[in-house]
């Protein structure tokens, strides 16, 4: 793989190197170059030359570079994949179907809808005064984005992110995880095979300060940070010195709640899935499940035993069902959050400790139960494969105890009643809610994906996510041909005595208040005629008319 950087299109190699390493092996996946202060100002330079090209660029242009993408990266699926295996661990037929088939699906769905999820939306009028106006809302891009990605979905992140900043008309720098560089430098080479103007796209692997230094330049106009509250945090200080537009993804605590009704072998399934898949690694990842108390022995049971079936091995090799960790510090995060558990009085009926015989970062998938609050596996993010179980007596407890966090990010409510899943829906704290699945909603195109409390500001991906990376600008426009405006000047008694009569007319407590404030508008008939169309005033009739 070539770890040489990105820049106007072209593979840059700098003297300062960086390794990145395999977690399951610990051996070296690839040598990337790491990029200098001048070279990422280098890069937002190519990128602000190439702004005016890409926003103006033809949507059937850019529908046809997006399509040669999609074509591109489909025939080196198999090598995206094993890339990510390699890197970050997860088994090659998860990073298959999770990260490079949720890219391909996110590259056809912004493929086809180029030039039309930001088309110009009309807006209608609610002053009687501007009925003879048009508006409209127009969708304007930002400028260069600075997109800083992560390590535990170096591929599907970075990609989905890009494919945003791209659509709504900007240009990228796309600053990687140097924990994973390589899966990010693979997203340029294949919009470099695709044809994409030279400095649209843009990836460099940098340190943090020269990361820091990027986010203040002054060429920036947006920011798309996905990583730990922390840093979020040190990103919007960052943004705040030049008021840079900035959106952020920073983590979660995501609740599943059962309840008693639910079919059980599903629930099962789905929470040993979305804990342990990517090893836990994952923002929208179940950490804590809320069981009804009714089925908590039964639902815990089977949990147990499909959690002891989970494959855990080498990452490359057929049936690996869960890798190792991706970094070493994850590791041990992981690790306090077991023995905190255990010491306030947890028990573990599966895993607990790191897998023998490995050298990599490799720890078992882990059920912990008799968990409650107090614990850190319940109140912070884990980021690992744990799946602590509490049980709850009432609908109202399992809602209060699911927003008991400092995260919104994603819940799910299990059930086979429709309308106690939408009342649950109405009340979690989160920007998604799903029912009888979890976690899937990152990949789908035309959701969104982002979150409340802690877990960070703005939303990405679809159409509304899109709104996130662009001017929104109204357009209002006035071609009748009157030589004034009723409001404008002279200020004298016709105006006075007019605005009286309106504000009776539209907002006065009964009818026949404002049928003889409408007729005695007659008394400033002069004014009316030389600055408003007629037809104004009769299309308000029935506004005025209504009880």
């Amino acid at each position: 793989m070539d770890g040489r950087l990105i820049i106007r299109s072209e593979r840059v190699e700098t003297p300062q190197k960086l390794v990145s390493e395999n977690p399951a092996t610990l051996a070296p996946v690839g040598e990337v170059s790491v990029a200098s202060r001048e070279l990422c100002e280098r890069a937002i330079q190519a990128a602000k030359d190439a702004y005016p090209v890409w926003r103006w660029l033809d949507h059937r242009e850019k529908r046809a570079i997006f399509k040669r993408a999609e074509n591109i990266l489909a025939r080196r699926a198999s090598e995206a994949g094993r890339l990510i295996a390699m890197e970050k661990g997860s088994p090659y037929a998860e990073s298959l179907a999770v990260e490079v088939f949720g890219a391909l699906q996110s590259l056809n769905y912004y493929g086809h809808n180029q030039g039309r999820l930001l088309r110009p939306r009309r807006a209608g009028h609610h002053t009687p005064l501007f009925f003879n106006k048009s508006g409209a809302f127009h969708f304007h891009p930002l400028g260069p984005t600075l997109i800083i990605s992560p390590w535990n979905f170096p591929f599907l992140i970075p990609f989905c992110d890009t494919l945003s900043a791209l659509t709504a008309g900007n240009t990228v720098v796309l600053r990687p995880s140097t924990a994973t560089p390589l899966a990010a430098l693979f997203i340029g080479e294949v919009f470099l095979e695709a044809g994409l103007p030279p400095g649209v796209l843009n990836v460099v692997v940098c340190r943090v300060p020269e990361a820091e230094a990027m986010i203040v330049h002054r060429d920036i106009q947006s920011v798309m940070f996905t990583g730990s509250v922390g840093i979020g945090k040190r990103v919007v200080e960052l943004c705040s010195r030049n008021l840079t537009n900035v959106t952020l993804e920073l983590g979660g605590k995501d609740p599943m709640i059962v309840l008693e009704d639910a079919d059980l072998e599903k629930a099962a399934r789905g929470a040993v899935w979305t804990a342990f898949m990517n090893c836990g690694q994952s923002c929208g990842s179940i950490e804590r499940v809320y069981v009804a108390r009714k089925v908590a022995d039964e639902f815990t049971a089977r949990v147990v035993e499909l959690a002891r079936e989970v494959r855990v091995g080498d990452p490359l090799e057929t049936g690996t069902e869960m890798g190792p960790m991706a970094t070493a510090g994850q590791l041990e995060v992981v690790e306090e959050h077991i023995a905190d558990a255990r010491a306030k009085g947890a028990a573990i009926p599966v895993g607990g400790g790191r897998v023998a015989g490995r050298a990599g970062h490799f720890i078992q998938p882990t059920v912990l139960t008799g968990v409650d609050h107090s614990m850190l596996c319940m109140t912070e993010e884990t980021f690992g494969p744990t799946l602590p179980i509490m049980v709850f007596d009432t609908d109202e407890q399992a809602v209060g105890l699911a927003n008991d966090s400092i995260y919104g990010l994603t819940a799910s409510v299990w059930t086979r009643d429709r309308k106690r899943a939408a009342w649950f829906a109405g009340r979690l704290e989160a920007g998604s809610v799903t029912v009888n699945d979890h976690m899937y909603s990152f990949v789908e195109p035309r959701a969104i994906w982002g979150g409340i409390k802690q877990t960070g500001m703005g939303r990405s991906h679809g159409p509304y996510g899109l709104l996130e990376l662009v001017d929104i600008k109204y357009v209002g426009m006035d071609f009748f041909r009157k030589k004034a405006q009723t409001w404008w000047f002279p200020y004298d008694r016709s105006l006075e005595g007019l605005m009286e009569g309106a504000i009776a007319s539209f907002h006065g407590a009964g009818l026949g208040a404002r049928v003889g404030a409408l007729w005695g508008l007659r008394k400033e008939w002069r004014r009316i005629l030389e600055t408003a169309p007629l037809l104004n005033y009769v299309r308000a009739l029935p506004r005025i008319l209504k009880k």
